[in-house]
């Protein structure tokens, strides 16, 4: 004796079906915990496992091993294939994480997961289309500021809209997660916001704000 677990069929009858090391030991282990023997397990997995299930296969991360599936699993016409993947989706109802959903429901997510995905892509095609291509170089004058930023003029905007309208197209030029990533165009922004804040709060201090508003003259 060696201390290894003998995998080899026993010669006990029944059908036995190849599979993995550790596929045999999880299917064991699960047959214990629920007090059943494996030809019970597999004859109820039978039941439940979708035929596009994936095949565990004959061997796993641990090696090749044999499983005695008895004599009160369904008849030969039953793949070997078809009792490991019913035995793959007993274990893996065994998961406490996994929920079982009806056909319809499943593909009724499907379908809205691939709308979203069509509208995130109509999305950010539409973005790269309508954003225009980073300026040369930084930020250095008012007319380039207030152009990136969408305003009409240098007149038409407070220090809260500058504020709002960076936050508004910050998310979609960010480097790491915007929609239309561009690391040119977001230091961009951050050289445009500061050149329109700076230039409100000197031109209001100086009073043309007010005069060019068309406010009361001091």
């Amino acid at each position: 004796m060696t201390g290894q677990e003998d995998t080899r069929p026993s010669a006990a009858s029944g059908r036995t079906v190849p599979c993995g090391v550790r596929f045999r030991a999880a299917v064991l282990e699960l047959a214990a915990m629920r007090g059943v023997g494996v030809s019970a397990l597999a004859a109820a997995a039978l039941l439940l496992a979708p035929a596009s299930a994936a095949d565990p296969g004959t061997r796993d991360a641990g090696g090749e091993a044999v499983l005695e599936v008895g004599s009160a699993t369904p008849s030969d016409t039953v793949s070997d294939a078809a009792i490991r993947k019913a035995l793959a989706a007993a274990l893996a109802l065994a998961d406490p994480g996994t929920r079982i959903l009806p056909g319809e429901d499943v593909r009724r997510l499907e379908a809205a997961v691939e709308t979203l995905g069509y509208r995130n892509k109509t999305l950010a095609h539409a973005l790269q289309r309508l954003s225009f291509q980073p300026l040369d170089g930084r930020i250095t004058e008012l007319r380039d500021a207030v152009q990136l930023f969408g305003f009409v003029n240098e007149w038409c905007f407070d220090e809260d809209q500058v504020r709002r309208r960076f936050r508004e197209l910050a998310p979609v030029y960010h480097p790491d997660t915007g929609i239309v990533a561009c690391r040119e165009r977001m230091g961009q922004l951050i050289d445009a916001r500061n050149l329109l804040v700076h230039h409100v709060r000197s031109a209001y201090g100086s009073g043309d704000w007010i005069a060019k508003r068309g406010g009361p003259s001091a």
